[in-house]
């Protein structure tokens, strides 16, 4: 998918998160309602393996932390060698707008996906209504049935080469208040990992589940395990990971574990090269698939 950003995409201007190092000052911090729906997403993620699972799972500990009426899931096939989308809702979608959120080689998606990357592969939050003009005609068949609220858009990109995506996750019809839609941006940040190695392993299951078909010989193997880290993660690596996967900045990090924030950011670094990671998310996302925490 071509994700290089044209001169109408430029009118896009996505709400961001703060700078890592300014969240602790930022009051982003988990209330107790939040922090269960946390601990059961993360507790129930790992029996996730199927689609009609990750619906129920969606539509359950992630909508607690995430309310959305559609969350559009896309991975890289390396069969096609582009992100390929599906779309899950609890509210029906005429023809026009579920092809819209589920067209591969569609102008939504892609600018979605250029949007991302020129955001700087961070929880973007989009207003459909400034999508470049080759996109506002799918935008609006969305639009017409869920409103014109933001999107919530995050994703994780190869190591080192940020506008070539592994995941991409869209997530329409949630609140409108902007109040609500920074505490989304700031969940989504957080529960990228758990998405990502989710669905992750929610494909990998249903492509094991076709061997021996006709169409399993045509899909991509995806299920091939993913190399050992070529340098064993520390225990105090696996403890800074473990705060980064809770969403704590590096500030928040040292106090917990009794060091400086320049000497976690100095350990995260390491962890990045160790893992070939392009960012925390992701790191976390690698270590939780390698069983490393």
């Amino acid at each position: 998918m071509n994700t290089t950003p044209t001169p109408s995409e430029a009118i896009l201007k996505p709400a961001q998160l703060p700078p890592d190092d300014e969240r602790a000052s930022s009051g982003a911090h988990l209330s107790a309602r939040d922090s269960e729906a946390l601990v059961r997403l993360v507790e129930t993620a790992p029996a996730v393996l199927r689609r009609s699972q990750f619906f129920v799972w969606s539509q359950g500990s992630l909508s607690a932390l995430l309310p959305h009426q559609v969350l559009v899931c896309g991975a890289y096939s390396r069969a096609q060698r582009r992100l390929c989308f599906t779309a899950f809702q609890s509210v029906v979608l005429p023809p026009p707008a579920l092809q819209a959120l589920t067209d591969n080689e569609g102008s939504l998606l892609e600018a979605v996906s250029a949007a991302w990357v020129r955001g700087g592969a961070r929880a973007l939050a989009l207003d459909p209504e400034r999508l470049p003009a080759a996109a506002q005609g799918a935008a609006a068949s969305v639009t017409q049935v869920l409103g014109k609220n933001p999107w919530l858009l995050h994703g994780v990109a190869r190591p080192q080469r940020p506008m070539e995506l592994e995941s991409l996750f869209l997530l329409l019809g949630a609140p409108a208040s902007a109040a609500r839609a920074g505490e989304s941006l700031l969940h989504l940040e957080r529960l990228m990992p758990y998405l990502h190695a989710t669905w992750r392993n929610v494909e990998i299951n249903e492509i094991l589940s076709k061997r021996g078909s006709p169409e399993a010989v045509m899909q991509p193997d995806i299920a091939a395990a993913a190399p050992a880290a070529s340098q064993p993660l520390t225990e105090r690596e696996r403890q800074i990971l473990r705060c980064a996967r809770e969403g704590q900045s590096n500030q928040e990090i040292g106090l917990n574990l009794g060091i400086s924030a320049l000497t976690v950011k100095n350990h995260i670094q390491k962890i990045l090269r160790k893992l070939s990671a392009s960012n925390r998310a992701h790191a976390v996302a690698m270590a939780m698939s390698r069983g490393l925490l």
